[in-house]
């Protein structure tokens, strides 16, 4: 396979790899659509072994496949530097950015906005860095996980954590009670689990990156993050970690 159109069948974005099917009912293997999956759930390029997915948009996904791979752990050692420099300039830019407009009349929101950015900014460079090199926490992740469903929901009337095994997987599920989101809200909320938050919470730019700050550890580990939504108003998220390199502390 040189590339492929991977879809999800319902027209929203997949809650687990069942859901993906290949464009004109190609048949494609399991891993293709694994890695299609995690583009779409994380909406961003995501690599696993010789193949990356590139999302086109929250539904579909083209996968390409390299003949030999990257190497082990090479595209993502290269990803994540390449990624902080980029950054680093970035950040020099906004900080003065943000030192005119404290300058500027009538302009304080901006002002405190871009600097909300800027600190958001900063962490991920750190924290890329750290979860390229961390041995991967189950507790940690699941954590993150549990305040990124509260972020994005807002009120909850609970939250329950189970595991299970499953092959290679330890499968960690968090499940989250609205306590009263319309649906199309639980949607939004649901295509945005693996996004950061300063550019997904809906009144504003928030501090924390959420489970977004896992997204490259999870393509280095080959563990999988999947989201849907349940009747009454519940959100799921199953965490598929790898046993072998997974730390439950």
């Amino acid at each position: 396979m040189g590339f492929a159109l991977v879809q999800a069948q319902a027209g929203t974005p997949p809650g687990g790899v069942e859901e993906l099917i290949g464009a004109g009912d190609a048949a494609l293997d399991r891993d293709s659509l694994v890695v299609a999956g995690q583009a779409l759930t994380w909406q961003t390029t995501f690599t696993s072994g010789s193949l990356t997915a590139v999302p086109l948009n929250e539904t579909s996904a083209m996968v390409f496949s390299r003949v030999g791979g990257t190497g082990s752990g090479q595209w993502h050692e290269r990803f994540a530097r390449g990624l902080g420099h980029r950054m680093a300039g970035e950040i020099t830019v906004a900080s003065v950015t943000a030192g005119l407009l404290d300058e500027a009349a009538g302009m304080a929101e901006d002002s405190e906005m871009l600097g909300s950015a800027i600190d958001g900014l900063a962490r991920l460079l750190t924290e890329v860095e750290e979860a390229q090199m961390m041995e991967v926490s189950a507790a940690r992740i699941v954590a993150d996980t549990l305040s990124t469903h509260a972020a994005l929901m807002g009120a909850l009337t609970d939250q329950q954590v189970s595991e299970r095994r499953q092959g290679d997987f330890t499968i960690h599920t968090v499940r989250s009670t609205s306590a009263g989101l319309p649906r199309p809200a639980l949607e939004r909320a649901r295509a945005r689990v693996g996004l950061p938050w300063p550019t997904q919470v809906e009144n504003g730019l928030g501090s924390d990156l959420g489970l977004a700050r896992w997204c490259t550890a999870m393509q280095a580990h080959g563990h999988q993050m999947w989201s849907r939504l349940e009747d009454e108003g519940i959100l799921v998220t199953d965490l598929w970690l790898r046993n072998h390199p997974v730390s439950q502390g």
